[in-house]
């Protein structure tokens, strides 16, 4: 039974009904009591849920546990796989850039030969017109315009 304190004891002796004409006697009223009484009932059919519920509850614990546990384990697996791949996944990255890394090599020096290719044909041209210039300016600074052979 619950504590009982001043305030509720006191409460228990409440008037029953206005003054006045005399009725008949009523009994002291007891609020925790009757609260404690009519709650009894949920309490108890709430003591097999609660129960249930605590079975449940540690039960999904057990199963988390479990699952965390095959987790740490399964993720270690698989760092362990990665360090042991590692070098030669390195190895790989490293021949595979090493030939993009010839292969545009390659192609670069073609795209040189090809520009010194373009420069020499056009310096060529160039050159031979150059070359009439000078020889004509020459001669024509050596020789009367009207003399200049041709």
């Amino acid at each position: 039974m619950p504590a009982v304190g001043i305030a509720d004891l006191l409460q228990r002796f409440r008037p029953a009904g206005p003054p006045g004409a005399a009725r008949p006697a009523a009994v002291p009223a007891d609020p925790a009591a009757e609260a404690a009484a009519e709650l009894l009932p949920v309490f108890a059919a709430l003591r097999e849920t609660t129960a249930e519920a605590a079975a449940i509850r540690a039960t999904a614990e057990t199963g988390a546990d479990t699952r965390r546990r095959r987790a740490v384990i399964a993720a270690r697996r698989v760092v362990a796989g990665a360090r042991r791949a590692a070098p030669a996944a390195r190895a790989q990255a490293f021949a595979e850039a090493r030939a993009g890394d010839s292969r545009a090599g390659d192609a670069l020096m073609a795209a040189a030969r090809h520009d010194a290719d373009e420069v020499r044909r056009r310096a060529t041209e160039r050159l031979d017109r150059a070359v009439s210039d000078v020889v004509a300016g020459v001669l024509a600074e050596l020789y009367d315009p009207r003399e200049v052979p041709r």
